[in-house]
C-alpha cells in the first residue's frame, strides 16, 4: 500500500505539471463591440514618422527588420503587407509593442548596470521588465538618478498598482520584508530570525526600504556556486536572463501599464533556478513562432499528434500519419466515413425479445468502445467526445436513460457536425430531444396566466454552448469595465431567450396536442429532431442580447428559433469561448492568450470569409505552433492531466485490444474505487464531468493562478481506483466478463529484451517522452522478474509479466499521466 499512497501524492503533484500560464489583457473599444458579423480590423495601419500602429496582436505579423526597411506582414487579419523606412522606432500591435531602439541604448550603460536595473523590477515585482519602462529608467540613470532613488520610485509604483503587486500605502516593514524574501530569494516563508533581522533594521532606520533591497540582492549573489543555496544565485541570474531576452533583444512591451505588471509577473512566475523554458515558450507565443508543417514527422512526433487528435496511438496509425504529415492527415480524416451509433443501436434492437424496449445505456457503451478502439474517423471521435463534454447530454438524468438510442443519436450529431459548421452543430443540439429532454426544453410552453416558458435550456445554451457569463477579448480575457468582467447577458435575457423555445416537442406526422404533449408516439422520436407546434410558441416581444424579435401573427417558432442561434452564433464570444475549451480538451489546459486568439481568428475567419467553419478551428488547434513544439519534461508549461476514459483508451488502442464476444462489453465506469470514476455520457451534471476554470483549492496551481478542469475528478480514492483498476486490466482484460483483453504476442517477443520492450511501450503511451530516470526504474523493476529455463509455459509467462510490469509502471508515472 506504501507504493500506492507515493504514487497517489505524485498523481496530485503531477498537475503542476499540466500547466501553461495565463493572463488577462485589457480590452479593445473593437473587441467590446457585438457586432455579430466576423470580426475584420476596421481601420488601416497608421504610420507616422516614428511609430506605426497595427490592428491586431503582435503574433499575428511577420516582422523583418532590414537594413533598408522593416517589413511587417499580417498574417491573420487585414493590414497586408506594410513597408516602413528605419526611421521607425516603435511598433504598436493590440496587446504589446516592439521598441526597436532599446538594443543600442542598453548598451550605453555598463552590463552590471542594466543588470541592476532589471533586479530592481525583479525584487519589487518579481517580473520581467518592460522595454519602454526599462528604456525610460536607463534615460533616468544616465542623467544621474541613483539606483536607491529609482527605486523609490519603484516602490511608489507598487503602491500606486496594489491590487497587482500585493503593496499598499499601510503596508508595515514586516510586510515588505516578506514580499522581498520572496521575489529575492525566492522564499515565500522566510525563516524568522531572518525576517526579525530585516524588519528590525527598517524599524531603527539603519536601512530604508531602498537600500535595504539592494543589500538583500547583494546577499543573493554570494551564493553563487554555494552548495545548500547557490540556486537563490542562480534564480536570480535566470531571471535577468529571461529579462533580456524579453525587454531587450525582443524590445517588448505591453500596452496596459497593469498588464506589464501582472504578465510580467507571470513570467517570471515560471522561471526555476533550473530551467527558463517554459519563461522562453510563453515569450516566443507572444511574439508569434512560425511553426514549419512537417512534412514527414518522426514516430515520436507522429505519436504525441495522435494523443492529442484520436484516441491514442498504435503502430499502424504513428506508420500512416508518418507518411502523410499532419496536414495531410487531417484532410484525410476530415473526409473518412462516419459509422452512425444509432444503426449499432437498431441492429441489437433487431436481436433483442422486445426490440428497441429492451436496450439499455450498455448497449450505446459497446457501440462507444468498438469506434474509440477500431474507427477509422479517429479525428471526427475526438472531437466528438470533447464536444460531448461541452454540450452535455447524461445518461445520469433518468428520462434521458430511457432512451438510449436518442443519446446514441445525439452522440452521432456531434460526429456529424464536428466537421460542419458551428452554426448547424448549435441548431442540430438545440432541436434534437434528447436536449430538449436534459435541458426541459421539449414541450416548453408560452407564457399563460403564471406560468412562464421553462427558462434552462435558455440559460445554458448561452453559458455553456456559446457566450459564457463574461464578456471576452479574443484572447479569451475578460473585458473589464470598472475593474470587474462585464456580464455577458442578465435574468432579462434568459426570460427573453426562453420564450424563443417555447412550442418544440416531438417529431411526428402531425403537430397535435395530443403529441406535442407526448402522445401517439412515433417510433423515430427519440432521434429525429424536435418539430415546432405554433400554438405554444410566443407570439409576444423576445427581448435578449440587443436582439428584439417583435410580436408574432401568426407564431413563427422557426423564425424566432433562426434569428436567436444567428444571435448567439454571431456573438464574439463564441470564438475565444468554444476555442478556448476545445484547445483545452485537445492539446493543453492552459493555452496562451496568443494561441486562443490565433484560433478565434480561425473561427471568424476560416480564410474565404467564412465564420464557424470547424474544420478551420480544428486545423488551428492541431498545427498551432504551441500545440507541435516538441515539448520538454522539464518544461512544466504545456499539456493536460490525461482524463480516466483517455487512460483506458490509449491502453485500448496501443495494445490492440480485442473483444472475445466481439462487442467491447465495457459497461459502466463510474465507480471511483473499481472503476475509473468516469464513464462516456454519463457527467453528473450539465456542467460535465469538471470545468473548463477549475482551480483545486488550497494548491499550488491555485497560488499559481492557473487551472486544471480534470482535477476535478482527480482524489485519493480515484488515484487509488484507477491504479487497481489498470493493475488488474492489463493483466487480465476489462468489461463484462473480461471480454476485452490486450494483444501482448508482439511485445513478449522483447520481452528479453527490456531496453527494446520499454522503448516500444514509450513510443506507444507517451510518444517517447520518458526521462531517463523513469526509464531507469522501470528496467530495474522488468529486469527484476527472472525468465526461468523450466517449462514454455513458466517462461511465457515470466516474460508475459514483464510485459505486464513495463505497461502498468508507465501508466502509474506521473510522465504519463500528464499529456504533453
Amino acid at each position: 500500500m506504501i507504493t500506492l499512497q507515493k504514487l497517489s501524492r505524485n498523481h496530485f503533484f503531477t498537475a503542476l505539471c499540466v500547466i501553461l500560464l495565463t493572463a488577462c489583457s485589457d480590452p479593445t473599444s473593437e473587441q467590446k463591440s457585438l457586432n455579430p458579423t466576423p470580426i475584420k480590423y476596421q481601420a488601416p495601419p497608421i504610420v507616422g514618422t516614428s511609430i506605426a500602429s497595427f490592428n491586431g496582436p503582435r503574433s499575428n505579423y511577420t516582422v523583418t527588420i532590414g537594413t533598408s526597411e522593416i517589413k511587417v506582414i499580417d498574417n491573420v487579419g487585414n493590414d497586408g503587407d506594410i513597408r516602413l523606412a528605419t526611421s521607425i522606432q516603435l511598433l504598436n500591435f493590440s496587446d504589446i509593442s516592439i521598441n526597436l531602439t532599446i538594443p543600442v541604448k542598453a548598451k550605453t550603460i555598463t552590463e552590471v548596470e542594466l543588470s541592476a536595473l532589471i533586479e530592481l523590477y525583479i525584487a519589487y515585482f518579481n517580473r520581467v521588465p518592460d522595454a519602454e519602462g526599462l528604456s525610460y529608467w536607463i534615460d533616468r540613470f544616465k542623467a544621474g538618478m541613483s539606483l536607491n532613488e529609482i527605486g523609490e520610485s519603484f516602490y511608489s509604483a507598487a503602491i500606486f498598482y496594489s491590487a497587482q503587486t500585493g503593496y499598499s500605502a499601510s503596508l508595515t516593514n514586516n510586510e515588505f520584508v516578506k514580499i522581498i524574501y520572496k521575489n529575492v530569494l525566492g522564499r515565500p516563508n522566510p525563516d524568522q530570525s531572518g525576517l526579525d533581522y530585516w524588519t528590525q533594521r527598517l524599524d531603527n532606520g539603519e536601512a530604508t526600504r531602498g537600500t535595504l533591497i539592494h543589500t538583500m540582492l547583494d546577499a543573493a549573489h554570494t551564493y553563487k556556486g554555494d552548495a545548500n543555496f547557490g540556486w537563490v544565485a542562480q534564480l536570480i541570474e535566470n531571471k535577468t536572463i529571461v529579462s533580456k531576452d524579453f525587454a531587450i533583444t525582443k524590445g517588448i512591451s505591453y500596452i496596459s501599464p497593469s498588464d506589464s505588471i501582472t504578465k510580467g509577473m507571470s513570467i517570471a512566475a515560471t522561471i526555476t533556478p533550473n530551467d527558463i523554458s517554459v519563461a522562453n515558450g510563453l515569450i516566443d507565443a507572444l511574439i508569434g513562432v512560425s511553426n514549419t508543417d512537417v512534412v514527414q514527422p518522426s514516430a515520436a512526433q507522429a505519436a504525441r499528434f495522435l494523443h492529442q487528435s484520436t484516441f491514442g496511438a498504435n503502430n499502424a496509425a504513428i506508420t500512416n500519419l508518418s507518411n502523410l504529415g499532419f496536414r495531410n492527415w487531417i484532410n484525410t480524416q476530415f473526409i473518412a466515413p462516419q459509422t452512425l451509433h444509432r444503426h449499432y443501436m437498431d441492429s441489437v434492437a433487431a436481436t433483442l425479445p422486445r426490440g428497441l424496449s429492451d436496450l439499455n445505456q450498455n448497449h450505446f457503451f459497446e457501440s462507444f468502445w468498438q469506434q474509440v478502439v477500431k474507427g477509422d474517423d479517429q479525428l471526427r471521435q475526438r472531437v466528438s467526445f470533447a464536444l460531448s463534454q461541452i454540450m452535455v447530454v447524461s445518461f445520469q438524468d433518468s428520462t434521458v436513460a430511457n432512451y438510449p438510442r436518442g443519446v446514441a443519436s445525439y452522440y452521432d450529431t456531434l460526429n456529424t457536425h464536428a466537421f460542419t459548421n458551428f452554426r448547424e452543430l448549435l441548431e442540430a443540439v438545440s432541436l434534437h430531444p434528447m436536449m430538449g429532454i436534459y435541458l426541459t426544453s421539449l414541450r416548453n410552453q408560452k407564457e399563460s396566466g403564471t406560468r412562464i416558458p421553462d427558462e434552462n435550456y435558455a440559460r445554458e445554451v448561452m453559458q455553456l454552448f456559446t457566450t459564457g457569463l463574461y464578456k471576452l477579448n479574443q484572447d479569451g480575457s475578460y473585458v473589464i469595465e470598472n475593474g470587474r468582467p462585464v456580464e455577458t447577458y442578465n435574468n432579462a435575457d434568459i426570460s427573453g431567450l426562453a420564450k424563443v423555445f417555447t412550442g418544440w416537442s416531438w417529431a411526428g406526422p402531425d403537430k397535435t396536442s395530443n403529441r406535442f404533449y407526448g402522445g401517439s408516439a412515433d417510433v423515430n422520436r427519440d432521434w429525429q429532431p424536435m418539430q415546432s407546434y405554433p400554438s405554444f410558441h410566443s407570439t409576444s416581444p423576445k427581448s435578449f442580447i440587443g436582439i428584439t424579435i417583435p410580436n408574432q401573427a401568426p407564431a413563427n417558432p422557426e423564425a424566432s428559433l433562426k434569428i436567436a442561434l444567428d444571435a448567439l452564433f454571431n456573438h464574439p464570444n463564441v470564438a475565444p469561448f468554444i476555442g478556448k475549451q476545445l484547445i483545452q480538451r485537445l492539446v493543453t489546459s492552459n493555452p496562451s492568450p496568443q494561441y486562443i486568439a490565433r484560433v478565434s481568428a480561425a473561427f471568424n475567419n476560416n480564410g474565404q470569409g467564412v465564420r464557424g467553419d470547424m474544420k478551420a478551428v480544428i486545423k488551428a488547434i492541431l498545427l498551432d505552433v504551441e500545440a507541435r513544439n516538441d515539448p520538454s519534461l522539464g518544461n512544466a508549461g504545456v499539456g493536460k492531466l490525461r482524463e480516466p476514459i483517455l487512460r483506458l483508451a490509449n491502453w485500448l488502442r496501443a495494445f490492440g485490444a480485442k473483444s472475445t464476444s466481439g462487442f467491447y462489453r465495457i459497461t459502466s465506469l463510474d465507480d471511483p474505487l473499481s472503476g475509473l470514476g468516469q464513464t462516456p455520457m454519463r457527467s453528473p451534471s450539465v456542467f460535465n464531468f469538471y470545468r473548463p476554470g477549475y482551480v483545486p483549492p488550497n494548491s499550488s496551481i491555485a497560488s499559481a493562478q492557473l487551472v486544471s478542469p480534470e482535477m476535478q475528478i482527480t482524489a485519493e480514492t480515484s488515484v487509488v481506483g484507477y491504479l487497481n483498476f489498470m493493475r488488474d486490466t492489463i493483466a487480465n482484460g476489462t468489461g463484462s466478463s473480461r471480454d476485452v483483453k490486450g494483444d501482448y504476442a508482439s511485445l513478449a517477443a522483447l520481452a528479453t529484451t527490456p531496453d527494446q520492450l520499454l522503448d516500444k511501450v514509450n513510443l506507444l503511451l507517451m510518444a517517447n517522452q520518458m526521462s531517463s530516470t523513469l526509464r531507469g526504474q522501470i528496467i530495474a523493476a522488468v529486469n527484476s522478474i527472472a525468465i526461468p529455463t523450466t517449462t514454455q509455459t513458466a517462461i511465457d509467462t515470466a516474460k508475459l509479466n514483464r510485459v505486464y510490469m513495463s505497461i502498468y509502471l508507465t501508466m502509474a508515472s506521473p510522465e504519463y499521466l500528464v499529456q504533453k
